[in-house]
């Protein structure tokens, strides 16, 4: 038999190469100290569970580990790297020294072990999966229009059942519809009650999507119904399903702004959204945002000089340098992009589905495009610039969406539009 406790230093060596490697990672760079405390705290867990090996306290010792690693958030992918690395230490050191019954020891004691932290990894998984989809519902719960977003709401039921079916938790009588074509959802899909939206690609990436996740669900449920079931292999396609389910409700989004954008009352001059709507579409693009969980940015620009123009060519130069900044911007962004008249001369702009980052370049693109405009108006040759502020909206940490929270996150972008103005204008901040 072979005797575990006499291989504990050369565990406890590699165990420790190999915390040193996923701490320097950049995968944990933004967990605090304490998490590395809970690390070396769950290595030594581990140790114990290695010595219980063939005494009959084994069971209760990988409970009281798995217990530990699942209430701290540890992750699965975390866990079994680190079992693997065990398992490859000791399995490569007893094919040295020759020991080939000592071997298959090993590598069913291993193979146990990485069963069962599978087994009660997928379980997590599974609830954590259901808690999140009835937080992205609450969401679209609180939409005051949900529009399109209604079909979204019935997918994420789809998959609600899904999980309560895997779990056995699911009513009597209730299924989940595996025919892609006959889901709640499904059935909207081929038969869509808007015409044009058929004609997007937005829409023919969703019925891709649509397809693509309906076959990870007959491959899950097949999976489960076998009997051996492969619970790292489950995780890993319910991961993939979720991604899947994510993609939907993020092109749904895009199509839905299309539709709102078109209903509302544009600006007479521009032909933009006007200010009066901008707290109601923000409110409800951030409820939208946390059920897809996508980020969402805001940009603010002013014309500089603008009151020169006026000036020295006459107001209705104004409006052609106000209008012609308006086709760039119409341009430049996508059509599911918000683009409100703040102002005479100030423009604010909801972007969907972009972050910090993304927004920033837009702004300098749009900056960019601004500076090299020629506006002809009765034989005088107009030029402008603009001064931009980005922000992203942290859509992830927001509770409650109120009209406190539009304002401030308002006054943010124009501080840094002001900033803008101060460093020498015709730029980002």
């Amino acid at each position: 038999m072979l005797q575990w406790k006499s291989y504990l230093p050369i565990i406890r060596l590699t165990l420790e190469r190999f915390t040193q490697d996923v701490q320097s990672s950049e995968c944990f760079a933004h967990y605090d100290s304490s998490y590395g405390q809970v690390i070396n705290e769950q290595k030594e867990r581990l140790l114990v569970v290695f010595d219980s090996f063939d005494t009959q306290d084994e069971a209760e010792t990988i409970e009281d580990y798995l217990d530990f690693c699942i209430h701290n958030d540890l992750p699965y992918l975390f866990v079994h790297s680190e079992l693997s690395s065990v398992a490859r230490e000791i399995l490569g050191l007893l094919a040295s020294e020759e020991k080939c019954s000592s071997i298959a020891q090993a590598n069913t004691q291993f193979t146990r072990l990485e069963s069962r932290i599978a087994e009660e990894y997928y379980h997590q998984f599974l609830r954590k999966l259901a808690t999140k989809h009835h937080v992205r519902l609450s969401h679209l719960s609180h939409l005051i229009e949900k529009h399109l977003m209604i079909h979204y709401q019935h997918h994420l039921e789809w998959m609600l059942l899904l999980i309560a079916e895997l779990q056995g938790t699911a009513r009597e009588g209730s299924h989940c519809e595996l025919d892609h074509t006959q889901c709640s959802f499904g059935q909207w899909l081929h038969n869509p009650s808007i015409p044009y939206l058929s004609n997007t690609s937005h829409f023919s990436d969703i019925q891709r999507l649509h397809i693509t996740l309906h076959e990870l669900a007959f491959n899950i449920f097949s999976q489960h119904n076998s009997k051996q079931l492969d619970h790292k292999n489950m995780i890993q396609m319910l991961q993939h399903l979720d991604y899947t389910s994510l993609e939907i409700g993020n092109e749904i989004a895009i199509i839905n702004d299309m539709l709102i954008i078109g209903e509302y009352t544009k600006d007479p001059l521009t032909g933009l959204l006007g200010r009066r709507l901008f707290e109601k579409i923000v409110m409800g693009q951030i409820e939208i945002a946390k059920a897809t969980e996508s980020e969402c940015s805001i940009i603010m620009c002013d014309l500089d000089h603008f009151k020169e123009v006026n000036d020295r060519f006459g107001h209705l130069a104004g409006d052609e340098v106000i209008k012609s900044f308006a086709v760039s911007l119409q341009t430049t962004l996508r059509k599911s992009d918000f683009i409100f008249r703040f102002g005479g001369e100030e423009f604010l702009i909801l972007l969907p589905s972009t972050n910090y980052k993304e927004a920033h370049l837009l702004a300098e693109k749009i900056c960019r495009r601004s500076d090299e405009a020629k506006l002809e108006y009765e034989g005088a040759l107009l030029t402008y610039t603009v001064s931009i502020g980005v922000c992203e909206i942290d859509t992830h940490d927001l509770a409650f969406v109120t009209k406190d929270t539009i304002q401030k996150y308002i006054q943010m972008v124009d501080s840094k539009l002001y900033l803008a103005k101060q460093n020498g204008r015709n730029r980002v901040e």
